[in-house]
């Protein structure tokens, strides 16, 4: 059976893309599977170019062909901050409300029209030998509050509004977060060329 490996360590979002994957004959593999594996660290300055760096270094560790992905929020009116730094611009220790919470701090008093912002990133897959990439992003804008529970690993769908459904991101139903998800939409518009390369 072939093997693929989805380059994350986080639960819910290996889950997710198990499901997009899950009418394939692949063998799903994640990080945990390989516990002494060496986490590839995010060094690049582009959500591209990060996931391209992790998808061929854990493919030249473990020689399985290889998802990753690198994604955040960028908020036009910081300068697309946090951008790359999403997960750790307050620091690796801080939680995912405080994230939020710092966002929000930042844009006090700013205008909605002007505290557009989206969520997404790109996805790449890497064999040894192809390099395939996807991208995909959520439009929306901050809200002036914290919106719903923030859920650990997802610091910013608690404050991004998704203006065709009137509701922040962490509040949609399984359909309308499947219709916006980039790591979703990414890993379907990807899964057919991915398909051609490893049966």
């Amino acid at each position: 059976m072939p093997r693929l490996l989805i380059a994350t360590t986080n639960p819910s979002k290996f889950e997710e893309a198990k499901k997009v994957l899950a009418d394939t004959s692949l063998e799903i593999l994640g990080l945990k599977d390989f516990p002494q594996i060496k986490l590839v660290a995010e060094t690049e300055d582009t959500f591209k170019k990060n996931a391209i760096l992790k998808a061929k270094g854990y493919f030249a560790e473990t020689g399985i062909p290889t998802i990753a992905d690198d994604g955040g929020l960028v908020v036009d009116y910081l300068g697309g901050a946090p951008g790359v730094e999403s997960n750790r611009w307050l620091g690796r220790d801080a939680s995912a409300k405080e994230l939020a919470e710092a966002i929000l701090e930042k844009l006090n008093g700013v205008p909605q029209e002007k505290r557009t912002a989206r969520l997404g990133g790109f996805i790449a897959f890497f064999d040894g030998k192809n390099l395939l990439l996807n991208e995909n992003w959520a439009e929306g804008y901050i809200a002036d509050r914290l919106m719903c529970e923030v859920k650990p690993g997802f610091a910013y769908r608690s404050i991004l509004i998704i203006p065709q459904f009137g509701k922040p991101y962490g509040e949609l139903t399984e359909e309308e977060h499947r219709a916006v998800n980039f790591r979703q939409k990414n890993l379907r518009e990807l899964k057919p060329k991915i398909l051609k390369l490893i049966r």
